[in-house]
């Protein structure tokens, strides 16, 4: 009886043996795993050239950067007739001078503009990072061409595009990879911002006013406040209130001179 005690003792004994044993291995195998180099994919040409359009979004001169600063005045980088808001300047997009008079439309083709706007700066930026891209890679051996690209821009409800096309880059060492053309999305609410603004700046000229409450009964993931001043202005600004993006413009129509209430 006393051996079987024994028996079984030894086995129970051998069982844990073999159990930390295993716990060992499996603990010195993930500690080697940790030290294992990680695979990182080489990047590509094209990321490359992307990244450096989209840039550092940290950063002011960035892509995201140069559409915020948009956004904040009224659709334009450079406003000349605005109105100051909390140290923004505030592009009128619909705008009199008079009183009783309904504003008229500053910039009837608002998409097109802010598109056009977006091209003159963004064009000299896809030339830098198409000659820094061409020096980096001939530096590591490679032989690069390319044409002066076609640049557009695009809003599209939820993204911005930038096209290069007719670029015909290629890119060639031990073999030759050939680029047509290049697409840079950028997501963005700006579209739907524009649509929106040019409803509201239509309402302004027709009736020298817009009501805020009917937009976010239309579009439940907008918020659009109206902020009146003193000198009859008012400053719209819109917020997707899913990403907390926002365009600011302003509005000056159908003022009535303070102190007459029209009774």
């Amino acid at each position: 009886m006393r051996e079987k005690n024994w028996s079984k003792r030894g086995q129970l004994s051998i069982f844990i043996i073999l159990a930390i044993a295993i716990i060992s291995v499996g603990a010195l195998l993930l500690m080697q795993r940790g030290n294992l180099p990680i695979s990182i994919t080489p990047e590509t040409p094209i990321s490359q050239i992307k990244g450096c359009i989209l840039g550092n979004e940290n950063n002011a001169d960035s892509l995201k950067g140069l559409i915020v600063k948009l956004e904040n005045q009224g659709g334009t980088l450079n406003p000349q007739n605005y109105f100051l808001y909390q140290d923004n300047k505030i592009e009128y997009l619909c705008y009199t001078n008079e009183f009783y008079k309904k504003c008229i439309m500053q910039k009837p083709l608002l998409k097109n503009d802010i598109e056009k706007e977006l091209k003159s700066q963004i064009d000299g930026k896809v030339n830098t990072c198409l000659e820094n891209f061409k020096n980096s890679y001939k530096s590591k051996g490679y032989e690069v061409s390319y044409k002066k690209p076609e640049v557009s821009i695009e809003l599209i409800p939820k993204t911005i595009i930038i096209s290069l096309s007719n670029l015909d880059l290629k890119v060639s060492k031990e073999k030759t990879e050939t680029y047509k053309s290049l697409n840079v999305d950028f997501e963005s609410k700006l579209y739907n911002f524009v649509m929106i603004s040019s409803s509201i700046i239509t309402s302004e000229t027709r009736f020298g006013d817009s009501e805020a409450m009917i937009y976010m009964m239309n579009y439940p993931t907008m918020r659009v406040e109206k902020k009146k001043q003193s000198d009859g202005t008012a400053v719209y600004i819109l917020t997707d209130k899913d990403t907390d993006e926002k365009f600011m413009f302003s509005v000056r129509s159908l003022v009535i001179p303070f102190g007459i209430t029209g009774n």
